[in-house]
């Protein structure tokens, strides 16, 4: 088993090629990981071998198997528990420990890793009914060279990843989704590319608040200040999935000219209301002390048909349904529509098209119909994939299960939509652009 990668972190691409096997025969490949609950996840591919006894995962496809394309991408994003009964447990264990786990705060259908900076992957191949060969592969999340620094000025809270000995390096603000806290693993890969990245807490982390409710972007103003004092220069983006999309654009048009990139990931285009402990809706955002212009109220929400506005228990819930009717209200639009045409930078859309999470199809259509409307000047680039969902990570982690969520703050079981292969996809390629795209616009 031969494997050829830049290194073991989990977002680099991996190529893997076998020699020496029975030619003109099946092999059945399997991956297996444990997680921290000693839940096994496996994937598996049958391939048909050459005359040589050669097997090329790159050039082959499978005969069958949990996946069908070429390439070894399958072999981890395909994992799922090895019975019914362990996702079942992840269903029945509640909200995860705050600042545990992978996307800290949610409680994805994704293999449980608690403070665990590497997962080991057994490959065995089999032939005939028999092991023909077992080999461990290495996959990290934390990259040996990123060291991290807690940043506790003034108000601001987070973490920042920078690679050792690091000068000059671009400045990349991510920022989190509706669970709040900080994206530990997104914000140690991303900096191993090359960047200074400030994993940037705005609510539910360390001493902010718990909910997203009147956060003002004159904290933002306030830890830009801070990078810009750091990095000494200014050559900022920003980037956040799901409510840190929102919060991407939000940030760039209301301090435009602080933000030279912007990447938000199946974002929406309105301010979009938070909820307290309560369920009551509030103003996310704030500017001067004021609420900003939002949608969600209370007269919002009576658009609702009462079927769609309550989770029902133990029922995956719509959110993208139960959002849709004020979503699309030319009212609503008006009222609490985020002036995008304000922003000063590059932009990069990342979203997928089955999301049903929120309706970002929607908003990515009006946000791009938006900034042309207005003769915006700066590029604008949209990557949609067909048939992908709401979920979006590095690259490298199972998302056969991903479609289900159990939300940490509401706490509601949603689905996110969109098939395995398909978000698997959009975090392959997005993940990609993405840091393509800061490299290109934020270049000294």
């Amino acid at each position: 088993m031969t494997v050829s990668r830049e290194s073991d972190l989990i977002d680099r691409p991996i190529a893997i090629r076998f020699d020496g096997l029975q030619p003109s025969i099946l092999a059945i490949i399997q991956s297996e990981m444990v997680d921290s609950l000693g839940v096994a996840w496996r994937a598996y591919a049958a391939y048909q071998v050459d005359a040589d006894g050669v097997l090329d995962l790159e050039q082959a496809s499978p005969v069958f198997g949990s996946f069908t394309e070429p390439g070894t991408a399958g072999f981890f994003w395909s994992m799922t528990p090895k019975t019914n009964l362990d996702f079942s447990a992840f269903k029945e264990a509640g909200p995860p420990p705050y600042e545990a786990g992978i996307k800290r705060g949610h409680r994805f259908g994704l293999p449980e890793l608690i403070d665990v900076k590497a997962i080991e992957v057994q490959f065995r191949v089999e032939q005939n009914g028999a092991a023909v060969l077992e080999a461990p592969l290495r996959l990290s999340f934390v990259p040996e060279d990123v060291r991290s620094t807690p940043v506790r000025v003034g108000r601001v809270r987070g973490v920042l990843f920078e690679p050792e000995g690091a000068k000059g390096l671009p400045g990349v603000i991510q920022i989190s989704g509706s669970g709040g806290g900080i994206y530990r693993e997104d914000a140690a890969l991303l900096a191993s590319h090359g960047f200074s990245v400030l994993a940037l807490g705005y609510f539910n982390y360390d001493d902010l608040s718990k909910h997203q409710m009147g956060v003002p972007i004159e904290y933002f103003e306030e830890a830009i200040y801070w990078f810009r004092s750091h990095l000494g220069h200014d050559r900022i983006g920003i980037t956040g999935p799901s409510k840190g999309g929102e919060g991407s654009f939000v940030v760039a048009a209301n301090l435009p000219d602080m933000i030279k990139a912007a990447v938000p990931i199946v974002p929406g285009d309105l301010y979009l209301c938070a909820a307290d402990e309560n369920g009551i809706p509030n103003a996310a955002w704030t500017r001067d002390g004021k609420p900003l212009p939002w949608a969600g109220t209370l007269e919002d929400w009576e658009m609702v048909p009462e079927p769609l506005r309550v989770p029902k228990e133990r029922v995956l819930f719509n959110a993208r349904m139960n959002l849709e009717p004020f979503y699309q209200d030319e009212e609503v639009y008006k009222r609490a529509a985020i002036s995008v045409e304000k922003m000063q930078c590059p932009i990069l859309i990342i979203w997928g098209e089955d999301d049903q999470a929120w309706p970002s199809s929607m908003a990515v259509e009006r946000l791009i119909k938006r900034l042309n409307a207005h003769c915006y000047k700066y590029p604008v680039e949209s990557y949609g994939e067909q048939g992908a969902g709401h979920f979006f990570t590095f690259p490298g982690f199972p998302t056969s299960l991903s479609d289900s969520i159990l939300h940490s703050l509401l706490p509601i079981y949603m689905t996110m939509g969109g098939t395995p292969a398909a978000t698997a996809r959009l975090q392959r390629n997005g993940w990609r652009k993405m840091i393509d795209f800061f490299h290109e616009h934020l270049a000294a």
